[in-house]
């Protein structure tokens, strides 16, 4: 089996195809692609990788990175809109407006 030495390379074009794929019903393409970045810019995700190597040792990880990183989004957004409708009611009384927001 050639690729047992990794000498069959997964690109970063096919990773990114991958990852956006994987993640489609989550969110939008464009937010994924910034997420993906990030995750070069840190170091995290590497350009390419071998096949073996990707499926045996990477995708999982980095799949769960990315899952960890969309919950956490999604609680703070929840907590934005949860806000905003407190804010909403209780425009009147700024100090329990403040309190909520110093708490988020």
């Amino acid at each position: 089996m050639l690729d047992y030495y990794g000498s069959i390379i997964k690109n970063e074009e096919e990773i990114d195809k991958e990852l956006i794929q994987s993640f489609r019903d989550r969110c939008y393409e464009s937010y994924i692609k910034k997420i993906i970045s990030d995750l070069r810019k840190e170091e995290v995700l590497q350009k390419e990788y071998s096949q073996s190597g990707w499926w045996v040792f990477h995708e999982k990880n980095i799949n769960k990175i990315i899952t960890i990183q969309l919950n956490y989004d999604l609680q703070k957004s929840e907590k934005r809109i949860k806000f905003l409708y407190c804010f909403n009611q209780l425009y009147d009384n700024i100090d329990v407006c403040k309190m909520i927001c110093d708490r988020i």
